[in-house]
Formats: C-alpha cells, sequence, structure tokens
C-alpha cells in the first residue's frame, strides 16, 4: 500500500519540478532579454527621476542642446529645437514605459519630458504633431506622460547607440495593433534657420548625456490665446481692488 502512494506521489513530484524548471527557465530569458542600460558623459546609468541635458555631438562647434521655440508663426504646439549657440539647452527628464523600471535602457520606450520650462497651456513632454508642417513628422511638446496604449502612440521615443554615442528613434510599441510610422530623429532646418527636430531623418542627431543638479532659471513660454482657451481675467484680484476701494471711500466718509 506505502509503494502504491509512492508511485503514485512521482508524477505529481515531476509536475513541481517542471514548473520550477519552466518558472527558472523564463526568469534566465528574460534577464538575457534584459537591455542595456544607456550611459551618462560619466560612465553612469540614466537613471529615472534625475535631470540630464542632451548634448549633440560631432556637429558643428556652435550648436547647442535642446530648448522649445515656436516656428511658422505659431506658439502652440511650440516644437523642440537645436540652439543655434553653445548652451547646453534645457535639462530634461526619462520615464521608462515600466513604471518599476528606474534604468533608462536601449530601444525601450520611454516619455521625455523638459523639467526646466513651464508652459502656461501645455506640458513640456516630447510628443509627434504631423500638422505643423505637411508630410513631416515634427517633435513638439504638449504630450501626456504614462499610460501607454493606442492614445499616447506619439508620446513614446527610443534611445539606441549610434556610432560612439546615442540617437532618438521613434518607434513605439506600446500598441500591439498599432503600424505607427517609425524612424530616427534628426534636424529639419526652418526657412528662419531654426533646427528643429523631426522623424524621418537619414542622418540621425548623434547625442550625449550630462547629469546636471543645477537648479535652473524657469523659463515661462507666453500662452497661445484661442477660441478654446480665451483669456481670463484675475476675478480674484479684481474683486480685492473694488472691496479696498470701498473700504477706502468708507474711511473717508467717517
Amino acid at each position: 500500500m506505502a509503494q502504491r502512494k509512492f508511485l503514485m506521489g512521482i508524477p505529481i513530484l515531476l509536475l513541481l519540478l517542471l514548473a520550477i524548471s519552466s518558472t527558472t527557465f523564463i526568469f534566465l530569458v528574460k534577464a538575457q532579454n534584459l537591455s542595456e542600460p544607456v550611459l551618462d558623459d560619466s560612465g553612469k546609468a540614466v537613471e529615472k527621476g534625475s535631470n540630464y541635458y542632451i548634448i549633440p555631438v560631432g556637429g558643428r562647434s556652435n550648436e547647442g542642446g535642446l530648448d522649445v521655440s515656436s516656428i511658422r508663426n505659431t506658439t502652440n504646439p511650440l516644437v523642440v529645437s537645436q540652439n543655434a549657440q553653445s548652451s547646453s539647452g534645457g535639462s530634461l527628464r526619462f520615464t521608462p514605459v515600466n513604471p518599476k523600471e528606474n534604468t533608462v535602457r536601449l530601444s525601450t520606450d520611454l516619455n521625455v519630458k523638459f523639467m526646466s520650462i513651464i508652459i502656461t497651456d501645455s506640458s513640456t513632454i516630447w510628443t509627434i504633431n504631423n500638422e505643423l508642417i505637411p508630410q513631416r513628422y515634427v517633435v513638439t511638446v504638449g504630450g501626456v506622460e504614462g499610460n501607454p496604449g493606442r492614445d499616447t502612440l506619439g508620446n513614446w521615443f527610443k534611445i539606441d547607440t549610434y556610432e560612439d554615442a546615442y540617437k532618438f528613434v521613434y518607434c513605439p510599441e506600446v500598441c500591439e495593433t498599432c503600424r505607427p510610422f517609425c524612424g530616427d530623429i534628426g534636424i529639419l532646418v526652418e526657412p528662419n534657420n531654426k533646427r528643429v527636430l523631426f522623424v524621418g531623418s537619414d542622418k540621425p542627431l548623434k547625442v550625449k548625456f550630462q547629469y546636471t543638479t543645477a537648479n535652473v532659471t524657469v523659463t515661462n513660454a507666453p500662452p497661445s490665446p484661442s477660441a478654446s482657451n480665451p483669456v481670463k481675467l484675475p476675478t480674484l484680484s479684481f474683486i480685492n481692488v473694488v472691496m479696498c476701494i470701498v473700504i477706502g471711500y468708507l474711511i473717508n466718509m467717517m
């Protein structure tokens, strides 16, 4: 009887061993497929929650970092552009699609956000715009952070190696049924010589990343007046002014 129970227990034991082996195999495969970290110019991994300058390399000596600017007589949206002068530009932060991931890794979807800029009627998160310049996918600000899926397809970018540095790529994988336009991000020179980031360049913008802890000066970009966003008067301040006038009048009457 005891031998029969032992023999009956063998299949269960084999199933348990198989389950453990399968789990271990899946874990090892995932570990092997984990992308390498993106490194800053000091050789340290680029981390979520830290601020960095994007430093173009290999171009003209007077080209600077990245910032926002207006083109074609419109301030909505503002485009991501490269400074013509040799300045570090605005500081940025990278947020991987996986909320549990603290390291920015190669070929992995992420959000890019300017941290040194405040725009009164827009976010500073990178996104793709195909209406501002006909037949061009331009990088602008105004995107949404997180919520990966079809509705946020234009907000996800990747960092890949390029020669001895890195490049940005637009080819999001946050929607399994979507077929987005993919391409490297390079520079499109506008008629006013503004250097705008766009998708589909055969010469990607080569960049490195520089960690920063500096308290940068915040730039307030002016809002763009529109029918959907009418300019609102500061109602509370107006009421306070009226009250002061009334109180002053009553004091004079006493």
